[in-house]
C-alpha cells in the first residue's frame, strides 16, 4: 500500500507522552528536556561552597551536585632561626596554588582530601591534595608546600624556595621564594596565591603571612626567631 505524505497537521492534545521521547535521565517536576534530549534539573546553578582547613578522606558531596570547582593551596615553609649575633634566617618559600573544574560529578562521590601540615622551624610545608575516594574517578589535583628557610649560622642564609609548579589544575601558580636574611628590613616571606605578606619593621620576631600558604617571615636580628608558614587550605565549590 502506497504511504500517504503529510505535509502539515497537528497533533492532538497528550498524543505523545513522556515515555514516547526515550529521553535520557529523569522526568520529573524539578527537571526540564534540553536540547539534546536530557532531562536535567531546573535548579542547575552554584550550590554551595566548603572551606577545608583539616585531612577528610571521605568528604561528602551536596545532594544534585553535578561538578565542582576544587581550589588547593598548599602551606608555607618555616623561616629560618637567627644565630644569636646578626646573621639572619632565610623566609620560608609560599605553597603552590591549583584550580581545577571536575565535571560530570555524582552527588554520591566522595573527595579525599589531604591538608599538608605547618612545618617546624626551617622545614618545609607538605602536600596539599584532593583525590577521589569513590565514585567519579579523576586525576588528582597535588599542591607542593614552601620549602623552609635556612637558618643563620656565621652568614646571612638563604630563603627557601617556593612550591613548584603544580601540573594538576585548569590554573596552576607556583609558590614564591622566600628572601634570604640580610641584616635589614626589605626580607619578605614567599608569597603564594591566598596569602599576603609583610615586612620586618623592628627588631622582634619573624611574622607570619596573612591569608593561606604563605612562607613564614625571618626575625629581624640577634636570637628573634623566626615565624611559621601560614597554613594550608582546600575550597570545594558545589554546582548542580
Amino acid at each position: 500500500m502506497a504511504l500517504t505524505k503529510v505535509t502539515s497537521g497537528v497533533l492532538a492534545d497528550d498524543a505523545v507522552g513522556v515515555a514516547g521521547l526515550s529521553a535520557t535521565g529523569t522526568a520529573s517536576a524539578s527537571t526540564f528536556l534540553r536540547g539534546d534530549n536530557a532531562w536535567a534539573s531546573a535548579a542547575a546553578g552554584f550550590e554551595k561552597f566548603t572551606v577545608v582547613t583539616s585531612t577528610d578522606a571521605t568528604f561528602d558531596l551536596q545532594s544534585g551536585t553535578t561538578k565542582l570547582i576544587i581550589e588547593v593551596q598548599a602551606s608555607g615553609g618555616y623561616a629560618g632561626n637567627n644565630d644569636g649575633s646578626n646573621y639572619v634566617g632565610g623566609s620560608g618559600g609560599g605553597g603552590s596554588y591549583a584550580k581545577k573544574l571536575l565535571s560530570p560529578m555524582v552527588d554520591t562521590d566522595k573527595l579525599n582530601i589531604t591538608i599538608g601540615a605547618v612545618a617546624a622551624i626551617a622545614a618545609s610545608g607538605t602536600t596539599t591534595s584532593v583525590a577521589s575516594a569513590s565514585g567519579t574517578a579523576f586525576t588528582t589535583i597535588t599542591c607542593d608546600g614552601g620549602n623552609g628557610g635556612v637558618s643563620g649560622s656565621g652568614s646571612y642564609a638563604a630563603g627557601g624556595v617556593g612550591g613548584a609548579l603544580p601540573t594538576t589544575g585548569d590554573f596552576n601558580v607556583a609558590g614564591g621564594n622566600g628572601t634570604k636574611g640580610n641584616g635589614s628590613t626589605t626580607r619578605v616571606q614567599g608569597g603564594a596565591w591566598m596569602a599576603r605578606g609583610s615586612y620586618m619593621t623592628t627588631d622582634s620576631a619573624g611574622l607570619m603571612s596573612v591569608g593561606y600558604g604563605g612562607g613564614g617571615g625571618a626575625g629581624y636580628q640577634g636570637s628573634a626567631a623566626g615565624a611559621a608558614g601560614s597554613p594550608a587550605v582546600v575550597i570545594v565549590w558545589e554546582y548542580k
